[in-house]
């Protein structure tokens, strides 16, 4: 096989899955370029009846919490393996079940619509969301929000360009108040979690 061809392959399957180190960081700064007063994400879902409209609003359906963002591809098996706990804790009340929590796709680009909705969409999948899941378009930028209105600053810089897995807590005014990138599941990591949004 062409080394070029498996280059492109290995890329293709295994976007953002670049490192399994463990990294927590509990105090978050935005990039001094980054001009927003606070962040928001207006995005594409997968359109199921969980994702509550075929667009999503993420600090107007937030009912003024913070909300748990997992930053996530198809092909990532420690977005995988942090959806399934994820979805555990909600079951079994570590993570409260009115938390405010969504995936957000990062790699448009790379992953079609389907395969993520395949993957996290469907609820026979063992990675099912049953929160919604943003799919944002090759080239989002965030929303301000401050003023409502949509920026001109790319979505992965606003929000720390997130490798997959991260997991990010954004608060009410749209100020990310924690994050971890923490490549496999860890209850500790959690607890942080449930520290921060509760």
């Amino acid at each position: 096989m062409n080394r070029a061809v498996v280059v492109l392959v290995a890329v293709l399957l295994l976007p953002g899955c670049v490192t399994e180190d463990s990294a927590v960081d509990s105090s978050v700064s935005q990039s001094e370029d980054n001009e927003l007063q606070g962040l928001n994400i207006v995005a594409q879902t997968l359109g199921r009846d969980v994702d509550v409209a075929p667009t999503y609003d993420l600090l107007g359906e937030s009912g003024n919490n913070s909300t748990l963002i997992l930053w996530a591809a198809a092909g990532c098996k420690g977005c995988h393996q942090w959806t399934q706990m994820i979805r555990e804790c909600v079951d079994n009340g570590t993570i409260p079940e009115d938390s405010n929590i969504v995936t957000v796709h990062r790699y448009p680009r790379f992953e079609m619509t389907t395969y993520v909705n395949n993957t996290y969409g469907n609820s026979s999948s063992d990675y099912y969301s049953p929160w919604p899941v943003l799919m944002p378009v090759d080239g989002a930028t965030a929303w301000d929000a401050t003023t409502g209105e949509q920026s001109e600053v790319p979505l992965a810089e606003a929000f720390n360009n997130p490798v997959t897995p991260t997991l990010q807590v954004l608060d009410s005014e749209g100020q990310l108040v924690w994050q971890s990138r923490t490549y496999y599941p860890d209850f500790s990591v959690v607890e942080e979690i449930v520290g921060v949004i509760a």
